[in-house]
């Protein structure tokens, strides 16, 4: 990331959980913040019947191709993506020039199968890194096709 200022990437990213947060209020779910960060960025909870999902938040700046669409990448921790205890959600965002995309919300045990079973990503240094590349209305890693997480808020509907 380019910084323009110092710890602007401490901004970039609470601007992006901010817009996630947004995007679950309007749909009828209640946000909050830990007051301890032990992995989950924010709570989304039902407040008719007390469903809470944690959510895990990584934000991204789009670097665009020559050949048209752009690509982000993402930061994830391997501990945190395998530790079956906890479900935990992950929203993906990436801002491109003036506006933040539609997120890429993909469940734990989704991005984790997809790791494991069909090498998406790369690890290093105990992190999961995964390269989005956005083209022709399609969301891509490494031939697989995630479009279908796209603003996947399938999971968060309230009845």
């Amino acid at each position: 990331m380019n910084n323009q200022f110092p710890n602007e990437h401490l901004y970039f990213g609470k601007a992006g959980h901010l817009f996630v947060m947004s995007e679950f209020l309007l749909r009828g779910w209640n946000v909050a913040i830990p007051e301890v960060d032990v992995g989950d960025d924010i709570f989304v909870v039902k407040d008719f019947n007390g469903e809470l999902v944690r959510v895990q938040v990584k934000t991204s700046k789009a670097i665009y191709l020559k050949n048209g669409g752009y690509t982000a990448q993402f930061k994830l921790s391997l501990k945190q993506l395998r530790d079956s205890i906890k479900e935990v959600s992950y929203v993906l965002v990436v801002r491109e020039i003036e506006n933040w995309n539609q997120p890429i919300i993909i469940d734990q045990e989704t991005l984790l199968g997809l790791y494991e079973n069909q090498s998406s990503g790369s690890e290093y240094k105990d992190n999961l890194t995964l390269r989005l590349t956005f083209k022709n209305g399609k969301v891509t890693n490494k031939q697989i096709d995630l479009t279908e997480y796209q603003n996947n808020f399938e999971d968060f509907i309230i009845f």
